[in-house]
């Protein structure tokens, strides 16, 4: 398990993000990777967690890739106006850079990974994401909400009306993702969506190694640890405690003041 923190000040704001990412119990190297960045001066701060896919160490790349390449967008290119363009901008740029890596690593065909994001500004902050990869908001009073819609085949039929919620729940592609950066597909358009966070809130980004394998009912109290470094481990912990099927990442934001 590889764990990170900050502690973002910006008067009257306190935010603190800490996360984990673990490779689970089942297998062998970790594909998910995580990033949190700030600039105090412009007044932001970043978490992003990256879900990656492909063959041999190809997955592993792609997230790395994706974490690089969109840190350094945003950190280069924040100052020029609206955050939600510079998401979009930021998601797709990451994208071409991995099918470009593939194109020129024959072995890496097809790689790709999905991504959640969150950027904040003050007691505003947008959610970026690209499959299934989740951002969940808790509330002062420990109510769990999703903040993000998978990008999955079975969730576009949903919302179109096409099968039931049950039907979603037993659906054999469930787990088809229909967006992510890379993978040949050019399908790497994130879904933007802008939030204000109160005081004593908290935010979770997370890989599908937590969310598929921990009920949600669990991740509301585990998020809302008095530390939130604690919380972000525990989180990993409780995933592997289901056997950690998969690799596993959690990155929790928390408003301070």
């Amino acid at each position: 398990m590889y764990k990170i923190f900050k502690r973002i000040r910006r008067e009257p704001l306190e935010v603190q993000v800490a996360g984990a990412c673990d490779p689970g119990l089942a297998r062998d190297h970790n594909e998910d990777s995580i990033a949190v960045f700030d600039n105090q001066e412009r007044g932001y701060y970043a978490a992003l967690v990256c879900d990656g896919m492909g063959g041999h160490n190809a997955g592993e790349i792609a997230s790395a890739l994706a974490v690089e390449v969109i840190a350094t967008h945003v950190k280069e290119h924040f100052h020029e106006g609206d955050p939600q363009q510079l998401l979009v901008d930021a998601f797709n740029l990451a994208s071409r850079r991995i099918d470009e890596y593939a194109a020129e690593n024959p072995e890496a065909h097809g790689m790709g990974c999905t991504a959640v994001m969150v950027l904040g500004t003050g007691e505003e902050f947008w959610t970026a994401h690209s499959g299934d990869s989740r951002c969940y908001r808790i509330s002062n009073g420990g109510e769990l909400s999703a903040l993000t819609t998978d990008h999955t085949m079975v969730m576009e039929m949903l919302s179109n009306g096409l099968i039931t919620p049950e039907q979603a729940a037993v659906h054999p592609y469930r787990g088809r993702i229909s967006r992510c950066l890379g993978h040949g597909k050019n399908r790497g358009d994130p879904t933007v969506t802008a939030y204000t966070l109160n005081i004593g809130e908290n935010l979770l980004l997370c890989s599908d190694g937590l969310s598929d394998v921990v009920k949600e009912a669990d991740l509301a109290p585990l998020a809302r640890q008095r530390e939130v470094k604690s919380a972000s481990r525990r989180l990993v912990d409780a995933a592997n405690n289901e056997g950690g099927p998969d690799n596993i990442s959690a990155i929790v934001v928390r408003r301070i003041s």
